[in-house]
């Protein structure tokens, strides 16, 4: 009896083990191979492959050490803090935006910082003309210590037969930040990492960077709207114009020259008594973040010590990211803010298309 016990169990191991590798063929057979690089969550009926918005961190010692070689942010932070600081920044997630259905040889990969659930929802839902035109996915997050969901963004859109994929950054003002060299890095552009040395793209398929907004004119129409969305006496108005941007010195003196562009048009075309424009800098280390407050600051208690009002609009392409710092810096102080992102706004979407029609007319 218990030799045929024994015997049985037996068959019923190799039963359960051809079962389990008929499943795996078959669902080779049925679903595009992904690269292993980090365990990529399922696609979700919503085109999403995440497994949980909450993220939380417990870092190596050798990791922490070397996000504070790469960030000067973390230098003077505790192991807890920095920890604290990442869970922060949210999940780093592909959401695949096209039917699975639609096939191309030229797809697009939209790079975004993402700030959290619902302002990620409005931007892909504002993608949907790009997207029912070629695949798309979005790449959400820093990519400071992971690749694993772009190389999953590039593996669903080479699975529809793209073979060119055109990079979009959203969200990143100008070349001159340390996220977009990241990208340029993973995606093997001839950058250096900025974050860490996480792994490179592996593909077949071809890569090209579209350009940022940085002065485009739909831009300035967005910020005039907005601006005049809160507006009920233009000559008596300063309009400030307050971005995330870079947290390197050396990066935000370029950065701010290309966007001023947007605060002279904005005074010529609304009859504003004055258009400012700053950047937090929200990442930067704590002295320069600081002054870049104070000033922001300075120009509204003078505005006010004028008998001026004074008008604050984010130029952020995501709802509910740096406006919520924004506030917490300015509380106290008399304005009006128009919270709004970018991408909210029609002509977000029209820079968007443009942008990746202009890379698109120069492929091969």
């Amino acid at each position: 009896m218990a030799k045929r016990n024994l015997k049985l169990r037996f068959l019923s191991f190799l039963l359960l083990m051809c079962l389990v590798t008929s499943l795996a063929w078959a669902q080779d057979g049925h679903e595009h191979h992904h690269h292993d690089h980090g365990g990529i969550p399922e696609m979700g009926p919503d085109g999403k492959r995440l497994d949980s918005y909450q993220v939380k961190h417990d870092m190596d010692q050798a990791t922490l050490d070397a996000l504070r070689d790469k960030i000067d942010l973390y230098r003077g932070m505790t192991d807890r803090e920095i920890n604290m600081n990442m869970s922060g920044m949210g999940p780093n997630y592909e959401w695949y935006a096209s039917s699975l259905d639609l096939n191309g040889e030229v797809g697009v990969l939209i790079l975004s910082h993402g700030v959290g659930q619902n302002s990620d929802r409005l931007l892909v839902e504002a993608i949907d003309p790009i997207a029912s035109e070629k695949p798309t996915a979005v790449g959400f997050g820093m990519a400071m210590m992971t690749s694993s969901y772009l190389q999953s963004s590039v593996d669903d859109l080479t699975a529809r037969g793209v073979k060119k994929i055109i990079l979009l950054p959203n969200g990143t003002t100008t070349p001159y930040n340390s996220l977009t060299r990241q990208w340029k890095y993973i995606f093997g552009l001839g950058e250096e990492a900025t974050y860490l040395e996480v792994p490179k793209i592996q593909s077949d398929a071809e890569f090209y960077m579209a350009e940022h907004f940085e002065d485009s004119p739909f831009i300035t129409d967005i910020l005039y709207d907005y601006a005049k969305e809160i507006s009920t006496n233009p000559s008596n108005e300063v309009v400030v114009l307050i971005a995330h941007g870079p947290e390197d010195v050396e990066d935000n003196i370029p950065d701010l020259e290309i966007l001023s562009a947007h605060a002279e048009r904005i005074k010529e075309k609304g009859g504003f008594l004055d258009v400012k424009i700053a950047n937090l800098q929200d990442d930067a280390i704590p002295p320069i973040r600081k002054r870049n407050v104070k000033q922001i600051q300075r120009w509204i208690r003078k505005a006010n010590k004028k008998g001026n009002d004074v008008i604050v609009v984010a130029l952020a392409a995501a709802s509910h990211g740096v406006q919520t710092h924004i506030e917490n810096d300015l509380r106290g102080l008399d304005y009006t803010f128009n919270a709004k992102g970018m991408a909210q706004h029609p002509l977000y979407i029209t820079w968007m298309s443009s942008a990746i029609n202009e890379t698109a007319a120069t492929l091969n």
